[in-house]
């Protein structure tokens, strides 16, 4: 009972690797079926989705409402979820390639400023 409790809490966390949160899920299902728990494949892809914080909120709506019945395999899950994780990633580094260059050309217009009238 301890273990599926634990499978159960489970939570991803934003700022750590898919990666290392798909690890530590497999590693729940695996105790699981060494204890002659074993999930339907569809029911494990609703654990994962499940597990994720309400920042994916969007993501798994979505992966929800795109499946037949609702009905979200755990391989498609993974795969989607890794994807999305790469997505972020791209994305936040290009907010902070826009913050990075906004910057830069206020400093210019400032250094330019003080040229003119200084």
């Amino acid at each position: 009972m301890h273990m599926l409790k634990n499978f159960v809490e489970l939570k991803y966390k934003d700022g750590t690797l898919f990666t290392k949160h798909l690890s530590e899920f497999q590693g729940h299902c695996d105790q699981l079926s060494v204890a002659s728990i074993n999930l339907d494949d569809d029911v494990l892809g609703l654990f994962l989705l499940i597990t994720l914080p309400d920042s994916w909120e969007t993501f798994w709506v979505s992966m929800i409402s795109v499946a037949p019945n609702g009905i979200v395999p755990l391989q498609m899950t993974k795969t989607s979820a890794l994807n999305e994780e790469m997505r972020r990633k791209v994305q936040d580094t290009s907010s902070q390639s826009e913050v990075l260059v906004t910057g830069n050309r206020r400093r210019k217009s400032i250094n330019l400023s003080l040229k003119i009238f200084g």
